[in-house]
């Protein structure tokens, strides 16, 4: 469950030349009034699921190494069919990073699949504040990678690369709305160091969306610039990019080209206790160009720290949007506290305007030695500009208590609810109450 204490697949060291292994099997009782969250529900289901993960993480001087595993195994008596034993939400995680002197060269990915009807959107929102707001029963398939490299950063000639790709594929789903998508996004810079403190740099990016909706949508973005990375003083440093992009959307109901000048410039100052931002920024999408201009502040207290930036986005065809994002964590003697907001302005596929913001909260509070209660929401909307298309909203809300029953076993039970709704498909919700066991595995060398 959400807020249990199971250990997490992962677990990161600190010591050199250290490997970590771990472990975890939960087994989780549900009784749930709506699983697949149906505007009128088909009746209550009970739900047993079982997860067993596995981690393996590797550190020495230049290395770091982080790779998991899990899957679960559900019996289910749901309403619209018989009993039911299936295997579900395999996921395969692996990150890898080298960095000797002044050369870095890091790659990773996320792979997944899970049914619709038990798949939570909120658990995989993208890092602009966009989910997949799913119905239509059926599976998702997700895969999400990256990869790049930086080489003599700070010689007179250094040269950095990188690479974005995901992949969502649906099978046997019935909703309209829903449809296969990809994307790749490529780039490269050189640097020429002029000085100690003043560096020229010209690069390019080249970007690809295919959407498998009932246009097609085939989109190309190119961009090249060329720009400068100061060091004003020992606080405060610049950079500053000036360049020009074309966006060329291919659909089967005709083909769009936007094209413009882009850039950005920003400042950072360096204090006591983290940093201050500024940056203006000028892209292009398919709807033109797009200003926006933002403030960010990184503070590090001694039980805390918030990081943000906060701005204000628009196009020609849209008013001043707020935009950013804030990220703030509070660790008290017998309590923990995060959260977190985003709000993107963009354009999705359709060519609309579109506002996406996405929300998370969560506390754990200490009651003894072995106990602990926690409270989770989490929450997304999607917001479109034309005021006609189908807009969309996500809330969990999770309470959890968790007891340790022996070193390695633990023991939790909650309330969870659930909500979604939509233009299309209207106003849905769930209740659930859920009991589950866990045991934790570990062992380092």
């Amino acid at each position: 469950m959400i807020l249990s204490s199971i250990a997490a697949p992962i677990v990161h060291a600190q010591e050199a030349d250290r490997a970590v292994r771990s472990a975890f099997i939960s087994s989780d009782l549900e009784f749930n009034d709506n699983y697949d969250l149906r505007r009128d529900s088909l009746g209550n289901a009970l739900l047993w699921t079982t997860t067993l993960g596995f981690g393996l993480s590797t550190f020495t001087p230049v290395d770091r190494l982080d790779l998991s595993a899990e899957g679960s195994v559900r019996a289910a008596d749901l309403p619209s069919m018989d009993d039911d034993v299936s295997a579900d939400n395999p996921i395969v995680r692996l990150d890898y990073d080298r960095t000797i002197d002044d050369n870095n060269i890091r790659f990773g990915f996320v792979a997944q699949q899970a049914d619709v009807d038990f798949f939570d959107p909120l658990s995989d929102v993208d890092s602009d504040g966009r989910f997949d707001d799913t119905t239509g029963g059926g599976t998702r398939r997700s895969l999400r990678a990256n990869a790049g490299f930086d080489f003599n950063e700070d010689g007179p000639v250094s040269l950095g690369a990188y690479a974005r790709a995901f992949d969502f594929d649906y099978t046997d789903n019935t909703d309209p709305d829903v449809y296969d998508r990809q994307s790749f996004t490529g780039g490269a810079e050189i640097g020429f160091r002029l000085s100690q403190t003043l560096r020229f740099t010209t690069g390019g990016e080249y970007r690809r969306e295919q959407y498998e909706d009932s246009d097609n949508l085939d989109r190309e973005t190119r961009r090249a610039d060329v720009g400068i990375d100061a060091s004003i003083n020992p606080a405060l440093s610049m950079r500053g990019r000036l360049g020009y992009s074309r966006v060329e959307s291919n659909r089967d109901s005709g083909t769009t080209i936007e094209e413009g000048v882009v850039g950005d410039l920003s400042l950072i100052s360096l204090d006591k206790r983290g940093e201050t931002r500024v940056g203006g920024f000028v892209d292009v999408d398919e709807n033109g160009q797009r200003f926006t201009f933002s403030v960010g502040k990184l503070v590090n207290w001694d039980n805390a720290s918030l990081d943000a930036d906060l701005g204000v986005s628009t196009n020609e065809d849209t008013d001043l949007r707020f935009v950013g994002n804030i990220d703030y964590t509070l660790q008290g003697r017998d309590n923990e506290l995060s959260l977190g907001l985003r709000q993107s302005a963009a354009t999705d596929e359709d060519g609309r305007n579109v506002l996406y913001t996405s929300g998370r909260v969560n506390f754990i509070q200490l009651l003894t030695d072995v106990s602990s209660l926690g409270l989770a929401v989490d929450g997304g909307l999607t917001r479109y500009e034309d005021g006609a298309s189908d807009d969309s909203d996500r809330l969990n809300v999770t309470a959890q208590y968790n007891h340790a029953l022996t070193q390695d076993w633990n023991m939790n039970m909650g309330y969870r609810y659930r909500q979604a709704n939509s233009d299309s498909n209207g106003f849905r919700e769930s209740n659930a109450v859920f009991v589950g066991v866990s045991r934790d595995f570990l062992s380092a060398r």
